[in-house]
């Protein structure tokens, strides 16, 4: 789901064509992994609340929003895949859409953050190496931030994302996978000092 998100947002250099089909294929894995994980549905409200659960499922359920108000927006001015039902859209569709999907990548981040050990454990990343990669990435990812001009397009709605023929197309999705992993890591931090704490 990650890859196909980043894939997604790469529409100015792929065709919005191939952001439609990757679009839907995300949607198809979005539903699919929510029904493999429906038992958090039916026991995710049940229990005692601690802070980081309490913040986990905050997290999810913006995750949920941001997700689907960026698939419905999207499939609301599709040109190819949903062609047949003359949907005109809108700039503010547009807008919408987009926020929502940038909005998406930074709570599936955090997501993943929380849980990063499981994922670290079964793709062995760990290490003195390791870390020192992972933190040049973050560090990475801060710079990115600005340069992609995150800010604007989380809290101003800005739509647009130009992404220069002269730039290599493999930096756009390192910018976006580093912005991701800023995330990811205060994320994980953040969850290791609540779990010490207990």
């Amino acid at each position: 789901m990650t890859i196909l998100l980043l894939v997604a947002f790469a529409d100015t250099i792929t065709h919005t064509l191939i952001h439609e089909i990757v679009g839907t294929s995300l949607f198809a894995l979005f539903i699919f992994h929510n029904i493999i994980n429906i038992k958090w549905y039916k026991n995710g409200f049940k229990g005692t609340y601690n802070f980081k659960r309490t913040l986990t499922i905050a997290t999810n359920l913006l995750l949920l929003i941001a997700m689907s108000s960026t698939i419905i927006s999207g499939f609301m001015q599709s040109r190819f895949v949903l062609a047949f039902l003359h949907l005109e859209g809108s700039m503010l569709l547009r807008q919408v859409h987009t926020t929502s999907a940038y909005w998406a990548l930074i709570f599936m981040a955090i997501h993943t953050g929380f849980h990063w050990k499981m994922i670290a454990n079964k793709l062995h990343l760990y290490g003195s190496a390791w870390k020192i990669v992972a933190l040049l990435f973050v560090a990475f990812g801060v710079w990115a931030s600005f340069d992609r001009e995150m800010f604007s397009k989380l809290f101003l709605g800005n739509s647009f994302d130009f992404w220069s023929p002269e730039r290599p197309a493999i930096l756009f999705f390192a910018e976006y996978l580093a912005i991701m992993s800023v995330y990811v890591f205060a994320a994980s931090s953040l969850t290791a000092s609540l779990s010490k704490r207990s």
